[in-house]
């Protein structure tokens, strides 16, 4: 009986043990997948910011929002970490619709 008890509680714990283990790959994958994101908008970022009309238009808004001296990579970094955390793997759809 004791031995049951025993192999049920290694049982527990190995189980608690791997599904500890799997929410800490599942948020190292969210964390990476935002990274790309941040990448991605910090190249779209410096894209738009060296066109000529649409880079002095973006900026234009985003100063009628209160930022002093925006900077277009900067903000595209930003956005698109945070995209990336509403980014869902395999199909494309978004998360939030």
């Amino acid at each position: 009986m004791l031995g049951g008890i025993l192999k049920g509680i290694g049982v527990a714990v190995t189980a608690a043990i791997i599904g500890a283990v799997a929410a800490m790959v599942g948020i190292l994958a969210i964390f990476f997948l935002a990274t790309i994101g941040a990448i991605i908008g910090a190249i779209a970022g410096w894209i738009v910011s060296i066109v000529p009309l649409i880079g002095e238009l973006v900026k234009g808004g985003f100063m009628q929002f209160g930022v002093q001296n925006p900077n277009l990579v900067a903000i595209g970094a930003m956005l698109g970490f945070v995209a990336g955390f509403f980014k869902q793997g395999g199909n494309g759809e978004k998360c939030a619709k």
